[in-house]
């Protein structure tokens, strides 16, 4: 490509220039280039926009004002196709306050598809294109400028390329039916709230949460809360701020105070200085909290008897939906939901398990055999002329 193939957006003026033709779009191609390897935000370094023919490659460190621009991508009569949207998007909603939708994610199209479920978007251009892109600027400085022309080369292919990889998507989609999957798959995408995670959510994402239980669960939550706080106010990752680790034994301390703290292995001595009455504070907050305000652990699975022989049918079964319907089987249901499936299927009068495989485009695909496969009401066979696994129904006595 050359660096006739782009323009370069780094003036008030161009930009709104830019903004006036994006306008006239139906559809647009859209990518960024961040950094986030120090920092706790993602640090917005370029943002590149294909569409109607034009791809316009757009500089947020030179231009301070992109309202425009905002105005653009968030406007509900355009849509904006990405891929692997969820950190562009996490993007735009910090520096617009908007959602860029409606959306179309070119990764999540292509799972449904059976082209794998979570391909790069390298891999995907190879597959439907035949075009190999280039990937020696993947690890390059966005921040620094200027930017070569290699760097702003690879970053224009990344929308030129996704504009006809979308088009391809969303007509095999359409020709099988499956648009409507794509909403319900990118529901929580376009879902606000996916974008705020609560105390609750925090806590079980810190490392090691499961050596913890009763009173200590309820202290780290508190504990997690506050450093996702303080590492938001800072715009440090989480964890260069205090590590999982010391957390955790803070957390696990029937006493804590100053000496205790300066004596934890993987505290700093600066963490303790500059936070340590925090700290002090914030566990003594998580010990106050009564019991039945504790947080509740995930419960492991207790399965029922026959749940291996019962989950082997229904694996089987699910691999031969997922190969007539073209999709990877992966995508249709987890193993250890397969499982508490069988193992339900044992005690077939309680409610049925809350699962992804039994909702939505799912259960139409795959769900309601299963139940029909522990009902009894469908059978797994050989088929003597072929040797393959077939389904069979069977008649009603």
């Amino acid at each position: 490509m050359s660096k006739d193939s782009y323009t370069y957006i780094d003036t008030p003026e161009n930009l709104i220039q830019t903004c006036e033709q994006l306008k006239r779009c139906t559809v647009l191609a859209v990518d960024t280039e961040f950094h986030r390897e120090t920092t706790y935000y993602p640090e917005f370094a370029l943002l590149q926009i294909y569409g109607n023919g034009q791809c316009w490659i757009i500089d947020p460190i030179t231009l301070k004002d992109l309202t425009p621009l905002w105005d653009v991508l968030c406007d509900p009569n355009i849509l904006k196709v990405f891929h692997a949207a969820r950190q562009d998007m996490e993007i735009i909603l910090k520096e617009s306050g908007k959602l860029p939708l409606p959306l179309f994610d070119s990764q999540v199209a292509a799972a449904l598809l059976g082209l794998g479920q979570q391909i790069g978007f390298g891999n995907l251009v190879q597959r439907i294109a035949k075009k190999e892109l280039a990937k020696q600027e993947s690890f390059s400085d966005w921040m620094s400028r200027p930017l070569r022309q290699k760097q702003l080369e690879y970053a224009a292919d990344d929308v030129i390329w996704l504009m006809p990889i979308y088009q391809h998507l969303s007509e095999r989609l359409e020709a099988r039916g499956r648009l409507a999957w794509l909403d319900e798959e990118q529901a929580k995408l376009c879902d606000i709230a996916t974008y705020q995670e609560d105390n609750d959510a925090l806590l079980w994402r810190v490392k090691g949460v499961n050596k913890l239980k009763g009173h200590a669960l309820a202290v780290l939550r508190e504990l997690a809360g506050w450093r996702e706080t303080q590492a938001k106010q800072r715009n440090l990752p989480r964890r260069r701020l205090i590590a999982d680790e010391p957390l955790l034994e803070i957390a696990r301390r029937d006493e804590l105070n100053s000496d205790i703290l300066k004596r934890l292995r993987g505290l700093p001595q600066g963490v303790v200085r500059r936070f340590g009455d925090d700290l002090i504070r914030i566990w003594k907050k998580g010990k106050s909290i009564p019991e039945e305000q504790w947080p509740k652990p995930h419960r492991r699975s207790h399965h029922t008897t026959g749940t291996d022989l019962r989950l082997e049918l229904l694996d089987t079964l699910l691999r031969l939906k997922a190969e007539a319907g073209d999709i990877s089987g992966s995508i249709l249901s987890s193993k250890s939901e397969l499982a508490d499936l069988a193992s339900w299927g044992k005690q077939r009068k309680l409610p049925e398990p809350d699962i992804a495989c039994l909702k939505g485009w799912r259960r139409d695909l795959v769900g309601d055999d299963l139940l029909h496969l522990l009902y009894g009401k469908i059978s797994l066979r050989i088929d003597p002329d072929s040797g393959n696994p077939v389904i069979e129904t069977l008649e009603k006595s």
